[in-house]
């Protein structure tokens, strides 16, 4: 059976991203539009993806099986508002936003009655390699959606895929993303900024470091590499944020005068009283870094003992292979061949 799918795209890349997976995962199965305004500029890549390009959202939707949404948060609601009244009858409709409630109260407002409303969030961005153990949120309007076979459908492909599935609701699911995300991504871009204030020389303060806080500074590049708007509109359209945000501020405040007082016992406790909150949790998150530890460690360690044999690397982006003997090895640049290779991007194999 083939299967009619569009999506409409606006700025993000996340698209491009998804277009290649469905098409990796159904290859002859399905017939892929994608729609942009600017048909000049993007014709081209939707000939290289091996699927059509449209300028008109309406009439790319009208016998589409599957529209998925996958524009910026602030400007999804008019999408919707313009587009979904002119979805297919018993069609599925979805959306790939970080926010959940106000696109899913939209999608139902404005769809046909007939079509399944299926909002989901993605939580992995465009440079993901494969959905094996990404989580995939799924957020049912109603629990009797649960049983559509056009659930059943997209929830039993995800989990083939070993996609993580989590079912969720998109009221539970903003709550969760204001401090899934928004805490996580503003501690991070503070933490950034703090340190472009100090002038701080990163590549030498990478000398100093310990494997934990350069496991960090790669977590706080992951998010400042990602447009800054997107962080914008997750911070603007999640109405659960701003308690968030009031009580992160009062325990930067409390934490900083415990040290403007010297008031040792206080920021003793306060830290003891949060190692015991997450106890339980504690020793899966060690284990959880240690392993990555360990697995760098590893690297290096197998590179230096087969220095001058021949070993195997894989990027880890474009899968190009590479075979041949290691000449020199430092500082995360490993020689072969006369050439410079950053192990960081490649998998090592030893025979």
């Amino acid at each position: 059976m083939n299967y009619n799918i569009t999506i409409i795209w606006w700025t993000n890349w996340f698209w491009k991203w998804l277009a290649k997976f469905l098409l990796d995962s159904f290859w002859k199965n399905i017939n892929l539009i994608i729609t942009w305004r600017n048909k000049n500029k993007w014709n081209k890549i939707a000939l290289e993806l091996w699927c059509t390009f449209s300028d008109n959202n309406i009439a790319s939707v009208k016998n589409a099986d599957i529209t998925i949404f996958s524009t910026p948060i602030s400007s999804i609601e008019q999408t919707i508002k313009e587009v979904a009244p002119y979805l297919k009858e018993w069609s599925l409709v979805s959306d790939v936003c970080s926010i959940k409630k106000f696109p899913s109260t939209a999608l139902k407002q404005y769809s046909p009655n007939s079509v399944l409303v299926l909002p989901t969030h993605p939580m992995f961005g465009p440079s993901t390699w494969t959905i094996a153990w990404q989580i995939f949120v799924l957020t049912p309007i109603k629990q009797e959606d649960k049983i559509d076979k056009r659930y059943i459908f997209l929830k039993t492909f995800l989990e083939k895929s070993w996609s993580k599935v989590i079912e969720s609701d998109p009221i539970e699911h903003d709550k969760m993303m204001a401090v899934v995300q928004w805490l996580t991504h503003f501690d991070m871009f503070v933490l950034w900024e703090t340190i472009k204030r100090l002038w701080i020389d990163v590549e030498k303060s990478l000398d100093f470091v310990s494997p934990i806080y350069k496991i960090m500074l790669s977590s706080v590049w992951r998010y400042i590499y990602q447009h800054p708007k997107l962080h914008w509109d997750i911070q603007m359209y999640n109405d659960e944020v701003l308690n968030v945000h009031k009580v992160f501020m009062e325990t930067t405040n409390d934490f900083n005068k415990f040290v403007e007082n010297k008031d040792e016992d206080k920021f003793i406790n306060t830290i003891l009283e949060t190692h015991d909150y997450f106890w339980e949790n504690a020793k899966k998150w060690q284990i959880y870094t240690d392993k990555i530890i360990y697995l760098l460690s590893k690297q290096i360690e197998l590179i230096e003992k087969n220095i001058w044999k021949e070993i195997w690397l894989i990027n880890i982006y474009t899968k190009e292979i590479i075979n041949w003997k290691v000449e020199k090895y430092e500082n995360e640049t490993i020689y072969i061949n006369n050439k410079k290779y950053d192990i960081n991007s490649w998998e090592i194999i030893i025979n």
